[in-house]
């Protein structure tokens, strides 16, 4: 199944369905558009301290917390609806391509020490 790899709390933030936007400068390649992607928790983390004071100060009661979040780590997967510029969401920057997430779902028990990759990339899960 293809995964996208994407930084904390970002990654978290979107497996929790509280944020439903990606931001990238490349637009989604037409063949994902409708299709479930995992969601990769990079091993680099841009710090909660990134998002936007109103994110910050926001209720945020679905059972996010800051603490802790995983990472190198496959934690949940989402549908991306849609590809778009300007989107009206208060997490879709302007000048960039806004992915716009839909159905999200976090894994009880996220893959963890899994490597991630730039762009789209392919997980095959290793039995033992």
């Amino acid at each position: 199944m293809k995964a996208i790899s994407i930084k904390q709390p970002w990654a978290s933030l979107i497996a929790h369905g509280i944020k439903d936007i990606e931001n990238r400068t490349w637009k989604c390649p037409q063949k994902y558009i409708g299709q479930r992607v995992l969601i990769h928790a990079s091993k680099k983390s841009a710090g909660w301290k990134e998002l936007p004071l109103n994110f910050r100060q926001r209720d945020l009661s679905k059972g996010f917390s800051f603490d802790n979040l995983p990472k190198g780590a496959i934690i949940g997967s989402v549908v991306i609806s849609d590809c778009v510029q300007n989107h009206p969401s208060d997490w879709a920057e302007k000048g960039c391509w806004n992915w716009v997430l839909k159905d999200a779902v976090l894994f009880d028990n996220p893959i963890m020490n899994v490597k991630g990759k730039l762009s789209f990339w392919e997980f095959k899960e290793e039995t033992k």
